[in-house]
């Protein structure tokens, strides 16, 4: 059983995966008001109890970002503390990830990914770079080379309207190319922060 927590998205979530299907999702929260740091360990005792994880888990897996700050680093704090303990490897997913997932798509890529804090970030692959910035506001300038745009929850307000459309969930995506994934016992978790203060990046 891989235990996979997201905590770049919106909602924070716990997913298990037991033979490459999601057999329960669970939230960590259930709006901006709850703090993730408060209910993290709890929600992942009762999951616990009901899974038996300390004896069927076998892998884990962790988004690193883009995202907020306090919950990405929330997040690999407790997976990290979960892996050393329980001797678990860790596979990251980011954007980055889910970009190379699709290289063989045929068209250049971005992704426009909301999370919590209503945070807002788009990421992009520029020659052999991965590209993450953060947008506070409306008249963000797309990069010219994107024709294509992936969003997660809400369709970007800077759209030029030659860009196409879809829809993507980092759940379906994971599933999708679990076999994708590389996981490490000794693996030091880095999220993904971006800030347009460029000190802090």
């Amino acid at each position: 059983m891989f235990l996979f927590l997201d905590v770049a998205s919106p909602i924070p979530e716990f997913h298990l995966i037991n033979d490459k299907k999601i057999i329960d999702s669970i939230k960590i929260t259930n709006n901006t008001d709850q703090k993730l740091s408060d209910l993290l360990i709890p929600i992942y005792l009762q999951i616990d109890n009901v899974y038996k994880l300390s004896k069927n888990l076998k892998k884990l897996i962790i988004t690193i970002g883009p995202g907020s700050y306090t919950a990405l680093r929330v997040g690999a704090s407790f997976i990290a503390g979960l892996s050393q303990s329980m001797r678990l490897p860790v596979s990251v997913v980011s954007t980055a990830t889910i970009l190379k997932h699709l290289d063989d798509f045929g068209k250049e890529i971005g992704i426009y990914f909301e999370s919590s804090n209503n945070q807002k970030f788009f990421s992009y692959k520029k020659k052999l770079r991965f590209i993450h910035e953060k947008i506070d506001n409306e008249n963000y300038i797309m990069p010219d080379s994107v024709s294509y745009i992936l969003y997660n929850l809400s369709i970007p307000k800077f759209l030029d309207t030659k860009v196409k459309l879809e829809t993507f969930s980092i759940k379906i995506n994971v599933i999708e190319n679990l076999h994708k994934l590389k996981f490490n016992k000794h693996l030091i978790i880095k999220p993904i922060y971006v800030s347009n203060n460029t000190l802090l990046n």
